[in-house]
């Protein structure tokens, strides 16, 4: 049997990892736990509504695309896919915001919406 490989500080304790594929300019994040393991997805724009939910919290608005799905997994419509990848969206965006490598482009000026490229 094949000797297992350690986890690096990039996986280890981790439910994601950054990978990128030879040749893509890009890149993507492969989950590493629970039903959605070994997805590899990337995101798309990320924006905040305009109108506040009733929390008082801004909806977040993001596209993403599903790279790798080797399990054949139905997330297209999968609110809880949709939560989790949402839950590790924030938590790269609180990182970046912090460490100063975020991106905010405003696209509205007018009705104050924002954009932020990961």
């Amino acid at each position: 049997m094949p000797k297992r490989n350690s986890a690096t500080e990039q996986t280890k304790n981790k439910k994601y990892a950054f990978v990128q594929k030879e040749g893509d300019d890009f890149t993507c994040i492969k989950l590493l736990e629970d039903k959605y393991e070994g997805v590899i997805y990337k995101y798309g724009k990320v924006k905040f509504g305009e109108k506040e939910n009733p929390d008082g919290t801004l909806p977040m608005i993001f596209d993403y695309d599903i790279v790798k799905n080797p399990n054949n997994l139905e997330v297209a419509d999968d609110e809880d896919f949709m939560e989790y990848i949402g839950d590790i969206l924030i938590e790269l965006m609180e990182k970046q915001l912090q460490d100063g490598t975020a991106v905010i482009k405003w696209t509205n000026w007018n009705h104050n919406i924002k954009e932020l490229f990961l």
